[in-house]
């Protein structure tokens, strides 16, 4: 039998649990969660569809939990575009030791942790969030710590087998923050007192970072101080090699995902869960990256971050779902004139789920039903709900009036047949795809100023048309002085309609004009006639 994609994850984890003998409930689904830098869609896919398969977990009747694992004691390696140079004297210091540059959090790792809080809640996804910072303090990770420290050349000689680094071999995979200038990455460890759980420390390493403002190289290197301190409920952490290993141990993770970029940390990672920690690692799905339209990764970093908040601008969150959760492999190239077509699917997938529009593929036809459920967070509607082309929504937007807008959109989808009852729900979905297609024209769709040359005649025409708007009420008997405006001043009435439409819209069509301009209002009207006089 065929299965949805998360589904069939869901599936394979408990069918492994049962191998395993596990008897944990609630079983535990993670994603991380980088915080060095402003999250984008692909930071949002992470945890999407962590949460999908916890949902399918919970479908399947077992008790899940999803853990947003935030990694916001690692250490600044770059200064990303668009963030302030002076981040260059933060570069290798824990992000929640970083003041927020942006002034309203804690810290630059909280500030980055909280857009894609944000961005998970506006979706419906429920997580619990858990800061790399805290678990350390609270010493959630201490029996790790000190087993790892313990069999650092075991550690070092996985490193080196699976990867070809060395760099562990010579030295222990813990970072001691510096007391005196902050860093973590400048660090070494001399040596380990296990009885006290204490450890000697120099920061006396070079560290290489960049500034993407600038493009330079930056060498970060340590103060030289030596020191002494608790490897208990402390302030350092586990280098990535182990540290995965580390809380998957510590809260009984059972399945991550992860991104084709970190593939080697995950071998590692799992070689260090078997044989140090004694513990089966985590399930794992890999998936590729989003791409920009130039092929290249999207990024924290270099500067073409596309985030969930921008995504909602201008689509719904079962859009940006629908995104997430359409296929798990393969890399896509995106950008925001995407949006406009994942609304449109939206909708043709509920057509797919009520029966209103066929499928020939029975397997196709599962995969689309269930899909839909899983961009509803498996609450779909009861019954099918709007349905109006995003292109459509936004002609009708560029029309609109100063007032009465809710009215006049709910007015012109009913004409065109996309409304046949204006019940509450509807009218509701009406308003929030009117402020969609609005943002996306108030920010990509200002039609160009063009420089409109008229001949007398199609002045005195504008001058004519003036006069009548400020006397003139109705809208249809407006429109018949148009045609009477065009013949007293010899004009063609087709080419007069394309001006005027060119001058108030834009466009060279548009809504029956007459009753538009009383619609619209007639001081705005006047305005745009008056200009081009």
């Amino acid at each position: 039998m065929h299965e949805f994609w998360i589904d069939k994850t869901a599936r394979e984890i408990l069918e492994r649990e049962k191998v395993l003998k596990k008897r944990l409930r609630p079983i535990r689904v993670e994603c991380g969660i980088g915080a060095s830098g402003i999250p984008h869609v692909g930071s949002m896919s992470d945890a999407a569809r962590a949460y999908g398969v916890a949902l399918a977990l919970e479908d399947l009747g077992v008790k899940s939990e999803f853990i947003a694992f935030s990694d916001d004691r690692d250490g600044l390696r770059r200064v990303p575009l668009g963030l302030p140079n002076w981040l260059e004297n933060d570069l290798a210091k824990p992000v929640t030791n970083i003041k927020d540059p942006f002034g309203c959090h804690s810290s630059y790792g909280e500030h980055m942790s909280y857009l894609l809080i944000d961005a998970l809640e506006k979706v419906g996804i429920k997580f619990k969030f858990m800061s790399a910072t805290r678990v350390y303090k609270k010493g959630l990770l201490n029996e790790q710590v000190h087993e790892l420290l313990m069999n650092g050349d075991k550690v070092g000689k996985i490193v080196e087998k699976l990867t070809g680094q060395k760099k562990y071999v010579e030295m222990l995979p813990y970072f001691p923050v510096c007391e005196s200038c902050g860093r973590i990455y400048t660090t070494r460890v001399l040596t380990v007192f296990p009885k006290e759980h204490r450890l000697l420390y120099i920061c006396d390493q070079s560290f290489h970072a960049k500034n993407k403002n600038t493009g330079k190289d930056v060498l970060v290197k340590g103060c030289g101080y030596e020191g002494e301190k608790s490897y208990f409920n402390s302030d350092g952490k586990l280098n990535w090699k182990c540290e995965f290993a580390a809380r998957w141990h510590a809260l009984k993770i059972s399945f991550e995902a992860y991104g084709k970029d970190i593939a080697d940390s995950v071998k590692v990672n799992d070689a260090v869960c078997r044989k140090i920690l004694k513990f089966e690692p985590p399930m794992h799905l890999m998936y590729e990256m989003f791409l920009d339209k130039a092929g290249k990764k999207i990024s924290k970093s270099v500067g073409n971050v596309f985030t969930p908040q921008v995504w909602l601008r201008y689509g719904s969150p079962e859009s940006l779902l629908l995104l997430m959760f359409k296929r798990f492999v393969g890399t896509r190239e995106l950008d925001v004139t995407d949006i406009p077509a994942y609304m449109d699917e939206v909708d043709r997938l509920q057509r797919i789920y009520f029966g209103l529009e066929k499928v020939r593929s029975k397997r196709d036809l599962i995969n689309l039903r269930r899909l839909f459920e899983y961009i509803y967070l498996l609450n779909p509607p009861k019954k099918p709900s709007l349905q109006v082309p995003y292109s459509s929504m936004m002609e009708i937007a560029k029309v609109l009036p100063q007032r009465g807008q809710l009215e006049f959109a709910a007015k012109k989808l009913i004409e065109q047949g996309f409304v046949k009852e204006l019940t509450p729900p509807i009218k509701a979905e009406i308003k929030e795809r009117l402020e969609f297609v609005k943002n996306w024209l108030r920010d990509f769709g200002k039609p160009k100023k063009v420089k409109v040359m008229l001949s007398a005649n199609e002045r005195k025409a504008i001058e004519d048309l003036i006069k009548a708007i400020e006397v003139e009420r109705n809208g249809e008997k407006l429109q018949s002085k148009l045609f009477e405006i065009a013949r007293i001043n010899q004009l063609n009435s087709s080419d007069f309609f394309k001006l005027l439409y060119k001058i108030i819209i834009g466009t060279e069509s548009g809504p029956r004009l007459g009753p538009y301009l009383i619609e619209v209002g007639k001081r705005v009207i006047m305005e745009k006639l008056k200009e081009v006089l």
